[in-house]
């Protein structure tokens, strides 16, 4: 017997070997819902979940629309951004009160690579030429097409990093770093944001020492900022972190926290409407 039969000989043996109880372990570990669905207390737990769950998912519609801007696409595609990940996650996810939803980091990401592929300075002649699909333009559509590109990149990297059992390397992330990451990547936000507070139309910058570009970009052109805008800005900011506070104090008391940036969109929207 040669050595390839007794190699497949060996594996037909390991597979006929595998028996249902190996199976059934398999997928519990890979689909955590198989695991606590079962045993799931419907009576108790239902309706709370279900009113935590509206609550995320009307903060989750203004933080989507947000994020789709920051990451340089048409608002919409935050709302179907938002949508599937939870789903997905709630078959695999292991995380009992874990919130999912967009981030912005990746955001900033995306649109690094979407504002480099798909310039803005293309809008000019294409922004007439609708592509039929949900009213968008090609220029549009060519945006999304980046965006989903570099989404799904991320995922498979995600994927590889799954297969390569990584997350165990995380504990080599001190509270420092993580402090640190989370205090650039905030402060990135906030820059990328800036010009929408101020009224400003600025083009996009990016690149080494980027950051710093943009405020003096700013400072240069300080007489374009639209006191409407800013006064708007400086109000909305305001209010949000006020009823923010107000939610955290009042928890204990209050049965639904106040969607107050939800209330703000709708408010800018219908007065912008009229």
């Amino acid at each position: 017997m040669t050595g390839a039969k007794r190699k497949r000989n060996a594996i037909w043996r390991k597979i006929q070997a595998v028996r249902f109880e190996d199976i059934k372990v398999w997928c519990m570990r890979r689909l955590p819902i198989l695991k606590w669905v079962p045993v799931y207390n419907w009576k108790e737990n239902l309706i709370p979940d279900t009113v935590s769950g509206m609550m995320l998912a009307i903060q989750q519609v203004t933080q989507g629309l947000a994020f789709a801007v920051l990451s340089s696409v048409h608002p919409v595609f935050g709302l179907y951004g938002s949508f599937f990940p939870v789903i997905i996650y709630a078959i695999f996810g292991m995380g009992h009160h874990v919130v999912t939803g967009t981030f912005a980091l990746t955001s900033l990401i995306s649109a690094n690579a979407v504002e480099r592929l798909v310039p803005s300075v293309s809008i000019n002649f294409t922004t007439n030429n609708n592509s039929g699909v949900l009213g968008l333009s090609e220029f549009e559509m060519q945006r999304i097409g980046v965006a989903a590109a570099v989404s799904f990149l991320g995922g498979i990297i995600q994927v590889a990093m799954f297969m390569l059992q990584l997350g165990s390397a995380t504990f080599l992330l001190t509270e420092p770093v993580i402090s640190a990451m989370t205090t650039g990547a905030a402060t990135h936000v906030v820059t990328s944001q800036v010009k929408y507070l101020l009224g400003m139309k600025m083009p996009y910058i990016s690149g080494p020492l980027g950051f710093f570009h943009i405020y003096a970009y700013i400072f240069e052109n300080i007489r374009s900022v639209q006191l409407e805008a800013l006064l708007l800005s400086l109000l909305s900011i305001v209010v949000l972190v006020l009823v923010k506070e107000l939610n955290e104090k009042f928890q204990r008391n209050i049965k639904v926290v106040l969607p107050i940036d939800l209330v703000l969109v709708n408010l800018y929207r219908s007065h912008s409407l009229t």
